[in-house]
């Protein structure tokens, strides 16, 4: 670690939000801590990399501790701390006083305020406020010197205090731009409020600033934050909505006890009295224990169906639906199947209907067909198509949506208006004004969103859910659709005959082989569409690699129509393994921005990984790297190149980002490709099951290419995922003679900290 003193010259780049910056400063070679760095830099002018708590400005002096490193400009310093040098010189105080930060303060009245009161006024001031009134200044000007001094001053020293707890300056300096003079009082009482009060600090980061302040491993609030965290983990790892409290305390003990005993059953007891007290977790009536959040998520949504359930209004009788349906296919000269027809009749005679089948089965021309009918219902609205919503949960998906139906679609959180984080500004005081919602691939609908989504809609919509049953369910908790036909009380129309189309794809003759656990006999046969490459693993990447080749020389674009879908991120088979892999060969280039494990270079194909409803990208969307910025030869930005236009991800950003040549089967969930490739090894068996290949399989709209072994595929397809624990089915059923009527209840808990799959996953 080196220190260096200089004043400022350059403010090269600074970034208020996350208070990163980089400035150039002049070392002063009188100084004999500085002569020593005389030898060793090519000039007097030294780049520093350091997080501020404020933008810093020309003339004021640092000192800043670090290490060196080495650009093509010659070294920098990437700083751990600093601290200011000259606030109390008359150019440092004039040069502060007369900034931004004071409007209406220039440095006429700056330069009044320090000869009146001296070298400490910043100080004087803060902790005196008559003092200004031996200034003479408007009653204005001494309300913003005053309160920008205090202001400053308490984030400087909440910032001292958090450093001195071992916190780090950036972590130290995002927790103060939050929590101000509260900062660390709060750290020091209860670290584990920041995973709620403070974005990207998650357990394992408050527990170590914990332990790192001395609070013990055995105490009340460390464990009662693990028991959270550990029901948290649990929940969103499986997709449960509850877990059984015998379960909840051996995850407890084994996550606690690896060294010495920390948490007994009587321990446990009382920190699950005292969770349930302070409304963190519920026990429902079976003794099973749910976060309240899911809980509550869980119970509005069935009392919320079964609420559309009992809505009766119509506009219209059975006898117009039975003459717009046969209208319809006359116009487009189309002929429904019986069971066509009955999904359509449903969805416009009943107020809540479900459409569920396979791939071919027709659920995208239902759709469409559903949207003419009711359409035509109405034949003196102009607006009619416009009270019509069509959604779904990706971006990706509702691009297809909107591109099978010709009708306007969006995502669910776009609908919504989701504003990031926990924030979505569409509520039931503020519902969606529709007449019909569509709700297409709902089976990747969580408990917590569809909640959010029935409980802003009007009572008066007609819900149409749409979707595969058959598919992996929601990453976060729930298996809602699966639930919502389980319960049998909401009308269900399982479409099971592949239309003319589609009669003559083995990729989807092959789904619904999987879906029944078969392997078909000519699996290794070579088809029009698609065809198995026996590979050992020695030699799997290197086959997806010439595949990819083969593709190309046929006219597909990698970035849009290629896509390599894999179960798992770790191991020398996994997504990373190939991505790097493929990133070499298909994009090979000396420029590369490296973060946390992770490389791009330009045009890369990257993912998304989080929703940004600030940058308008979701979860899921793809694209490719259009640009590195760089100031000072530091990396500072790049942009990506979506469908819908170029986004700019700042440096400290680019963790939303992942390669994406290769990506997991579940973020490809809702999106369909050209050309897929899934590689099969033994290496995956954990992830391995039915469902997840069956899903895979249907991503692949022309042809399908299964690379690596036979034997890996059959044990998968053999494999059957564990049934998630849920209550929305039996939940929705007892709402019948019982309705939730706890409204009061549910929205005085509707604040509880937010919860992302994310977090724990």
């Amino acid at each position: 670690m080196e220190t260096v003193v200089g004043s400022v010259v350059r403010v090269t780049y600074y970034d208020e939000e996350k208070g990163f910056g980089i400035v150039k400063i002049k070392l002063d070679y009188k100084d004999p801590q500085m002569a020593k760095y005389k030898t060793t830099l090519f000039s007097n002018v030294l780049t520093i990399l350091s997080s501020f708590d404020r933008k810093p400005m020309i003339e004021e002096e640092f000192e800043f501790t670090g290490e060196f490193e080495t650009s093509s400009y010659g070294p920098q310093l990437k700083a751990k701390t600093f601290s200011r040098r000259n606030e109390q010189s008359k150019e440092g105080i004039v040069t502060y006083l007369s900034s931004d930060y004071f409007p209406g303060i220039g440095q006429a009245t700056a330069t009044k305020v320090f000869e009146a009161l001296g070298k400490t006024c910043l100080k004087d001031i803060v902790h005196n406020r008559e003092l200004l009134d031996q200034v003479a200044l408007s009653q204005k000007q001494k309300d913003t010197i005053y309160q920008g001094l205090v202001a400053n001053y308490q984030n400087e020293q909440e910032l001292v205090n958090l450093l001195n707890l071992g916190i780090s300056m950036r972590i130290a300096i995002r927790i103060t731009r939050i929590l101000h003079e509260n900062a660390s009082e709060l750290v020091r009482s209860n670290p584990y409020q920041l995973i709620v009060l403070v974005d990207g600090i998650g357990f394992a980061r408050a527990d170590a600033i914990t332990l790192q302040i001395g609070i013990s491993k055995d105490s009340p609030i460390r464990l009662k934050a693990l028991l959270l965290f550990i029901l948290k983990n649990v929940v969103f790892s499986t997709g449960n909505t509850y877990i059984k409290q015998e379960q909840w305390y051996e995850e407890a003990i084994r996550f606690t006890n690896q060294e010495t005993e920390i948490l007994s059953k009587d321990t446990f007891e009382d920190l699950k009295r005292t969770l349930l007290k302070e409304r963190k977790i519920i026990i429902d009536q079976e003794k099973d224990v749910y976060l309240s959040k899911i809980y509550y998520d869980e119970c509005k949504l069935a009392s919320r169906l079964q609420a559309f359930l009992g809505n009766n209004l119509q506009e219209y009788d059975a006898s117009q639906v039975e003459k717009v349906l046969m209208n319809t296919m006359e116009k487009n000269q189309i002929e429904y199947s019986p069971k066509q027809i009955d999904a359509i009749r449903c969805a416009l005679l009943e107020p809540i209907s479900i459409i569920t089948g396979g791939p071919g089965t027709g659920k995208s021309t239902i759709i469409k067909g559903i949207i003419e009918a009711y359409s035509a219902l109405f034949p003196h609205s102009d607006a009619i198509k416009e009270a019509i919503k069509l959604v779904a949960p990706t971006g990706r998906a509702a691009k297809r949506l909107r591109e099978v139906t010709n009708h306007q679609a969006t995502t669910i959180h776009k609908l919504l208006e989701y504003d990031g984080g926990d924030i979505f500004f569409v509520t039931p005081d503020n519902p969606i004004d529709a007449k019909m919602i569509i709700i297409d691939e709902f089976s990747m609908v969580d408990v917590s969103l569809a909640s959010l989504l029935f409980n802003c809609l009007l009572p008066t919509t007609k819900v149409v859910i749409v979707g595969d049953s058959d598919q992996l369910p929601s990453v976060g908790p729930g298996n809602v659709l699966y639930d919502c036909i389980a319960s049998k009380e909401i009308t269900t129309t399982r479409l099971d005959k592949i239309h003319r189309q589609a009669l003559n794809s083995s990729i989807i003759d092959l789904a619904h082989d999987i879906n029944h656990g078969e392997v078909p006999y000519d699996i290794a046969d070579l088809k029009e569409d698609r065809t198995f490459i026996r590979s050992d693993d020695a030699n799997l990447i290197r086959l997806i690699e010439i595949t990819i080749r083969q593709a190309l020389e046929k006219g597909y674009n990698l970035i849009r129509d290629i896509q390599v879908l894999v179960p798992l991120y770790r191991g020398e088979v996994g997504i990373d393994a190939i991505n790097f892999h493929l990133q070499d060969q298909f994009n090979p280039s000396n420029v590369q921005v490296n973060h946390y494990g992770r490389r791009f270079r330009v045009n890369d194909k990257v993912i998304q990984l989080v929703n940004r409803q600030d940058k308008q990208v979701m979860n899921g969307d793809i694209g490719s790297v259009l640009s590195f910025e760089f100031e000072e030869e530091k990396f500072v930005r790049l942009t990506v190149l979506f469908d819908f236009g170029p986004v700019a991800y700042e440096a400290e950003e680019i963790e939303d980002l992942q390669l994406a040549y290769a990506i997991s089967i579940h973020k490809a969930q809702g999106s369909e490709f050209p050309v897929v490739i899934m590689p099969f090894s033994f290496k995956y068996y954990v992830m391995l099951k039915r469902k997840l290949i069956y899903t895979g399989i249907t991503r692949a709209k022309k042809y399908l290419i299964l690379i690596g072994s036979f034997d890996a595929l059959r044990k998968g397809v053999i494999q059957l995922e564990e049934n998630r624990q849920t209550k929305l089915c039996l939940r929705m059923m007892q709402a019948i003679n019982n309705p939730f009527e706890k409204e009061e209840e549910i929205e005085e808990i509707s604040n509880v900290e937010s919860l992302k799959p994310e977090d724990f996953m």
